[in-house]
């Protein structure tokens, strides 16, 4: 049986595990929603379509409705355990075949069940109304009666905290976070939390301190240090946290430590001015004291043994309870300025945007939040993306008169850090910061960086380290933007043009044997890179830059957004290779019309250019045939191209214009002579060490041999080529394998496993925005399910599969069109003509994020 959550959030779960937190569409989930409210009520369509889409004409409705139903057949129901029954009058759920929660709240009365706000989110005039009856239900019902204990006198607990400050505002951290630290002590007795200002550590270790007073008796106290710059501050300090007489000096503090009663811990507030005066302190506290625990917040570890170090990361960069953590923090602190704030239809997308924008960070939270009577959350979107592109101040909201001053602004915590560095390591976060997103460390020693400036700066918790392999570093936003509203323009665009430069020279050094693992660590930097180039005035490195990282392109997908800033780069600076490059990648995210204009312009630009003309014919001729693997006349200019390509030695080119040639044998029925084309095209590759396209040529190979009917070895090529692309990084390889896997189960008749493979490819293609591959790999599933007595899927698959080709890339090819026509006549057969006609109908209108949920992908 399933299992529903609804209150308090939406969660599926079988046999006691989570399945699903989400499903593709807000009306799947309200429909499941609906059914699952009345789960023994027979539904009229008429009225779920009028909930779900009000005011939608009824035959629209009822073809959405007919979609929703069949998405969630695909992603809930098995043939062991169906859910729905439905015909086409109603739908409503088997008896049994689900339960929720709010079932049991209902049927048991029980406050403990009530766990939240039905559907938390969701605003539809239904779900608010049902909202509303079952938080009135849970006010209405009585408290839970407490047992009677009988009182037993104990002896009072030498406890107190009287130096731990007590906050008027509530506190929020992600689940878990508190307890998971209360569990390390006492075995731990030197806990530092690191991590950037503003990030919560001071407020994360007093919560710990009271909630160990509370729950374990424990007597707590607080130094506070922000002031401490010698040893004689930090005793005035330490004694007004033990309330020890001002002026003992070490021995008063440190018979209050050996007192039976006394401290067990102690919280160092702010250590990192300081660091050399408190290490000493804390090994003589915890030499003098055995049973004291030292919690300490610090930008900057002590570095002393026994520390154990907590990183402090700020809400949103955890998971999405913590996303979830950041926004009640947010309503909290706005509704203490304006009452009736709340997360509405309205603002909520805004909301989640600026929290991202913000990072999560709780002091940009609370000084974001203190302005929501002046400004709303979207305009204070707006006022942080507008002045993302210029060296400007941070916005006016992220400062507050009134508190204390390290804590008014993110511009004081920001002072405050750069106060404790030395010129060495400011000058290189300034040059660090004109970087967007991550780098490598690679980046930071193109700009002039030591290992020793770079650890520092991660060690006053400026930057933040990730990964373990190739360690990626990252500054926040919020710092990145305070650093550069001090460094000059053209500093910044000097900095970023040395950055392009060694990054293109890094890219073709790698050249094509490095696997694509090894052009991950820079990926990303790249591609800011190139997006910043023409803001920059330096177009034709922007170019150099995209044509330098060809070989990760081509194996790990690009989006639409690369696509056009690369267009914007040749406007100006215009090169034969860099539009060759755009049509790759336009006709990669299925725009087969830029494609081929790009391909034609790449062709003018080149002239009688040999080094430019080969590359060009080649590019052109893929173009036209990945479309519709039609000739479209390419013979001639292809044969053209190896002629070029031979003069000026380029083997590359030379190998891509047989590949088009073996792709022509393939469209004329040619298997054999294919092959040998696409085994010329290998050798090719091998000599110039590209193993990526030469196990692509293989794979090739091996679908002419499925053809053939050389099954085994065909498989065995596949095989081999699957572990090499998997070891390798490769995500086209990885694609590629499993499209041709599924041609070998096809050709088994193995449609259980064909459909499998298919499944697994577009997961691939789509991870990696891969439009081309995507449109292909959708085409494999409805044979399959055609096969299997799946006729609607089927149907609707093969609809928007044409459709989704067409809309994209063109006229299906002929063998496409047959393939597709095959299976609408052998699925068609297994439904009426009626029933035929409305599954293909209702493909039609499938949006993408169904079509992959019916395909179960």
């Amino acid at each position: 049986m399933l299992r529903l959550r609804l209150l308090g959030g939406f969660e599926i779960e079988r046999a006691g595990r989570v399945e699903l937190t989400r499903l593709p569409s807000r009306a799947s989930v309200l429909l499941l929603a609906r059914l699952a409210l009345a789960p023994r009520r027979q539904h009229p369509r008429e009225e779920l379509v009028e909930l779900l889409w009000p005011g939608v004409e009824l035959d629209v409705g009822r073809n959405r409705l007919r979609q929703t139903l069949s998405t969630l057949r695909a992603l809930l129901e098995t043939d062991e355990a169906p859910l729905f029954n439905a015909d086409r009058l109603q739908i409503s759920l088997l008896p049994g075949s689900l339960s929720s929660d709010v079932q049991d709240f209902e049927a048991t009365r029980n406050p403990s069940h009530y766990g939240g706000e039905l559907l938390p989110g969701h605003f539809d005039d239904w779900v608010v109304a049902e909202r509303h009856r079952l938080a009135a239900l849970a006010d209405d019902l009585p408290l839970q009666p407490q047992p009677v204990l009988e009182f037993v006198h104990a002896p009072a607990l030498p406890s107190f905290a009287t130096s731990l400050p007590r906050y008027l505002t509530r506190y929020f951290a992600p689940p878990g976070r508190l307890e998971a630290l209360a569990t390390r002590l006492p075995q731990l007795r030197l806990l530092t939390l690191v991590g950037p200002g503003g990030v919560g550590k001071t407020r994360l270790a007093v919560e710990l301190a009271w909630l160990q007073f509370s729950e374990h008796h424990w007597s707590c106290g607080m130094a506070a240090l922000a002031e401490v710059r010698d040893e004689a501050g930090l005793v005035a300090a330490l004694e007004r946290a033990l309330t020890v007489t001002r002026g003992g000096g070490w021995p008063a503090i440190e018979a209050a430590l050996q007192d039976p009663g006394g401290l067990r811990l102690l919280v160092l507030d702010n250590a990192e001015q300081a660091l050399g005066v408190v290490a000493q302190a804390v090994q003589r506290l915890l030499a003098q004291a055995p049973t004291l625990c030292l919690l300490v917040t610090s930008r900057h570890a002590l570095e002393v043994d026994g520390e154990t170090l907590i990183d402090v990361t700020p809400l949103a960069s955890a998971e999405n309870s913590a996303q979830d953590t950041a926004q009640a923090l947010f309503i909290d602190r706005a509704r203490a300025v304006r009452a009736d704030f709340h997360a509405s239809r309205d603002n909520q997308a805004a909301l989640t945007e600026l929290i991202r924008e913000l990072e999560g960070l709780p002091l940009a939270l609370e000084l974001a939040a203190a302005r929501v009577r002046s400004f709303s959350p979207a305009q204070m979107l707006a006022q942080w993306r507008g002045l993302g592109t210029q060296a400007a101040p941070l916005p006016a909201w992220l400062a507050s008169p009134t508190r204390a001053p390290r804590h008014a602004s993110v511009a004081g915590l920001l002072d405050w850090s750069l106060a404790l560095l030395g010129p060495e390591p400011r000058a290189l976060l300034q040059r660090l910061a004109a970087l967007p997103g991550a780098f490598a460390w690679a980046d930071v020693e193109a700009l002039g960086g030591t290992p020793a400036v770079l650890n520092e700066l991660v060690s006053h918790s400026l930057l933040q380290a990730g990964g373990d392999a190739e360690p990626r570093y990252r500054m926040l936003e919020l710092l990145r933007r305070g650093v550069l509203a001090g460094v000059d323009a053209a500093e910044q665009r000097g900095a970023r043009g040395t950055l392009r430069a060694a990054l293109c020279d890094w890219a073709l050094a790698l050249g094509l044997q490095a696997p694509i693992t090894a052009w991950a660590p820079r990926r990303e930097q790249a591609r800011a890179l190139i997006a910043g180039a023409v803001d920059d005035g330096d177009a034709t490195a922007g170019v150099r830059l995209a044509l330098a990282m060809r070989p990760c392109w081509e194996s790990d997908g690009v989006d639409r957004t690369l696509v056009d800033q690369l267009g914007l780069l040749l406007q100006l600076a215009p090169s034969s290779a860099g539009h060759e490059l755009r049509a790759q990648l336009a006709f990669t995210h299925g725009d087969r019309a830029l494609a081929l204009a790009e391909a034609e312009r790449a062709l003018q630009l080149a002239g009688s250019d040999p080094v430019a003309r080969a590359p060009a014919l080649v590019r052109r001729a893929w173009v036209l045939l990945a479309g519709d693997n039609r000739e479209q006349g390419q013979t001639r200019p292809l044969e053209e191209a190896i002629g070029l390509a031979r003069r000026v030695g380029d083997v590359a080119t030379e190998a891509r214009a047989w590949q088009q040639l073996a792709a022509i044998a393939v469209s004329r029925g040619q298997p054999a002579q294919a092959e040998a084309l696409y085994a010329r095209a290998q050798e090719l590759w091998e000599a110039v060490g590209h193993s990526r396209q030469a196990a692509a040529r293989l794979r090739n190979r091996a679908q002419c041999l499925i053809e053939l009917g050389d099954i085994a070895t065909a498989l065995g090529w596949i095989t081999a080529c699957q572990r090499l692309a998997e070891a390798d990084g490769d995500g086209v390889g990885q694609l590629d394998a499993a499209i041709s896997l599924a041609m070998v189960h096809e050709a088994r008749r193995d449609w259980p496993a064909m459909l499998a493979a298919a499944r697994q490819a577009l997961r691939i293609a789509h991870g990696r925005q891969h439009l081309h591959a995507r449109a292909l790999t959708l085409q494999l599933f409805p044979r399959p399910l055609a096969r299997l007595r799946h006729p609607e899927q089927a149907l609707q698959l093969a609809a928007f599969a044409e459709q989704y080709w067409q809309r994209h890339l063109g006229a299906l090819g002929s063998r496409e069109a047959r393939a597709l026509a095959r299976v609408r006549r052998l699925a068609g057969a297994q439904l009426s003509r009626d029933g035929a006609k409305l599954a293909w109908a209702s493909g039609q209108t499938l949006n993408l994020a169904e079509a992959l949920a019916l395909a179960g992908a």
